[in-house]
C-alpha cells in the first residue's frame, strides 16, 4: 500500500532543527496518525514503537466515519527516537495511515489553578462547543482534555449530544463568574451544564 503525504517536525524546543540523535535521554516525541480505519492498526503501531524499544507514555485514539486517527507520547532516549523518526516511513506505508512526528514544546510555566470537570447534555444543534470554549477562553480556563459525541435516543430517535472535559481553571479565575457565564449559555442554548471541582 502506497504511503499517503507526510509531515515530520522535530524541532527542539527553542524551534531550531536538529538531529534528533541530540535528544537528552528519555525525551519525548508525539506521533499522530490518520488514515483508513481496519483491525490491526494499534497492534502495528505498538510494535514499530515497542521494536524501537521506545514506550508509550500516552495516547487517545478514535474512528470517525471510517477514518481512524490516533495520537501518541512516545518515550525513549535520543538515539531510539532518531530510529523512529528514521524508520517511520515503513510503518507508515504498511498502514497506509498519515503519520506526522513532532518533538514537544518547551513547557511553559504555569499559574496555579483549580483542577475541573465540565460536562454538558442537549438535544444537538450546532454552536454548543463554540458557546462552551468561548466562555472558558474568555476567562483564561484551559481545556486540557474534551470528548464529545452524538447519539440518537432510544425510544424517539431524536439526535442528542454529550460533552466532557477536564478544566484547569486559574485560581485567579473567579470561578463563581465561571458558573454564571456557563449558566447563560445554558439558558440561551437549552443545555444542561454541570461543572464540578476535582478533588485530588
Amino acid at each position: 500500500m502506497n504511503s499517503m503525504s507526510v509531515t515530520l517536525f522535530l524541532c527542539e524546543a527553542a524551534g531550531q532543527c536538529y538531529n534528533a540523535s541530540s535528544m537528552p535521554e528519555k525525551s519525548h516525541l508525539i506521533l499522530t496518525a490518520i488514515g483508513p480505519d481496519r483491525v490491526g492498526l494499534v497492534e502495528k503501531l505498538s510494535e514499530f514503537i515497542s521494536g524501537h524499544d521506545c514506550n508509550i507514555e500516552d495516547s487517545k485514539m478514535a474512528a470517525f466515519c471510517g477514518e481512524f486517527a490516533v495520537i501518541i507520547l512516545i518515550t525513549g532516549d535520543g538515539s531510539q527516537l532518531a530510529k523512529v523518526a528514521r524508520d517511520y516511513r515503513e510503518i507508515e506505508s504498511e498502514t497506509g495511515l498519515t503519520i506526522a512526528l513532532k518533538a514537544p514544546s518547551a513547557r511553559k510555566p504555569t499559574e496555579a489553578f483549580i483542577p475541573c470537570k465540565l460536562t454538558a447534555a442537549c438535544m444537538d444543534h450546532p454552536g454548543i462547543v463554540h458557546r462552551i470554549s468561548g466562555v472558558l477562553s474568555q476567562l483564561a480556563v484551559n481545556i486540557e482534555s474534551m470528548e464529545t459525541k452524538t447519539y440518537s435516543a432510544p425510544m424517539s430517535g431524536t439526535p442528542l449530544f454529550q460533552l466532557e472535559a477536564e478544566l484547569a481553571v486559574p485560581v485567579r479565575t473567579n470561578i463563581n463568574q465561571l458558573r454564571e457565564r456557563l449558566a447563560d449559555v445554558q439558558r440561551d442554548e437549552n443545555i444542561d451544564i454541570e461543572l464540578t471541582v476535582i478533588k485530588g
